[in-house]
């Protein structure tokens, strides 16, 4: 490695383990740290934030002039929507006044414990994602203690949403599924219309996931016509994506990503799960 190139260390967490890569494919990846908190449904922001305080790199970071660290977060310890911004808006500061709306309005709380984030655009609905402000500030502490730089930031959604932007459909759902996480991202005329994420309680088959699509279609009624143009794009590392031509009676595709974790046989389920979505942040 060039002494001028940075070391990239890759970061997944779950709302129960958290995983520090060093490399960016999963063939030659290596796990530097690891940790576990209370797992679901007792898992909190502050039990992981309490696990990644203790998270100690097995090998110090050396052949490089700097580190970065890309952290890639659970879709499940996050809170993504879609906001619309208001006619008139022009600068950020009345597009980041929409989005606490939009969420106060969507959760019943105020925005303060979270730190908005998004592509911020005037002149089109946008993806905004509400990350807790506690657990922004332990991965700040973590960077700072190792003497790392805090790369980026992403939820999962993001990530894959950035990953291949011309696979999301114009019309359909855009769906990310990392272990029991599932994210659906409804689009219509090329625009996000609704998400929601949801934690499964077990592996889903075929005709489960057939039966939450269809229930998500009577969520988002639309005119008949635009059921024509629907179609579903898959993507993720969870192991029961389908590969199924069609599901729910809509054209279907599925671009996992690279969910080899066979390096990885010895660390328990959860932590393979964040392995996954450690290597989610490896895209350049």
């Amino acid at each position: 490695m060039s002494r001028f190139q940075a070391e990239r260390l890759l970061l997944g967490c779950t709302a129960s383990s958290a995983v520090v890569l060093a490399g960016d494919a999963s063939a030659a990846c290596q796990v530097v740290a690891q940790t576990t908190a209370e797992p679901p449904p007792t898992a909190s922001v502050a039990a992981l934030c309490a696990a990644l305080g203790e998270l100690k790199p097995a090998r110090p970071t050396a052949g490089a002039r700097r580190t970065e660290l890309h952290v890639t977060v659970d879709d499940g310890l996050v809170r993504s929507f879609v906001v619309t911004p208001p006619n008139g808006a022009r600068g950020l500061q009345e597009l980041r006044a929409a989005a606490a709306a939009r969420f106060a309005l969507l959760y019943g709380e105020s925005a303060e414990p979270w730190l908005l984030a998004a592509d911020w655009q005037a002149s089109a609905p946008f993806i905004a994602s509400a990350l807790p402000r506690q657990l922004c500030r332990q991965l700040d502490s973590l960077a700072r203690t190792n003497r790392w730089q805090l790369g980026s930031v992403c939820p999962a959604l993001v990530r894959s949403w950035n990953r291949e932007p011309l696979a999301v459909p114009d019309d359909g759902w855009l769906i990310v599924g990392f272990g029991l996480t599932l994210t659906l991202a409804h689009t219509c005329n090329a625009q996000p219309v609704a998400l929601r994420t949801e934690r499964l309680p077990a592996a889903p088959g075929l005709a489960e996931l057939a039966t939450l699509l269809e229930q998500e279609r009577l969520r988002t009624p639309l005119p008949a016509e635009a059921h024509v143009r629907q179609r579903l794009s898959w993507t993720g590392a969870a192991d029961w994506l389908p590969q199924a031509a069609t599901v729910a009676g809509l054209a279907s595709r599925t671009d996992a990503h690279d969910s080899r974790t066979s390096n990885f046989a010895s660390l328990s389920d959860d932590c393979r799960v964040a392995v996954q979505l450690a290597l989610a942040g490896g895209q350049r």
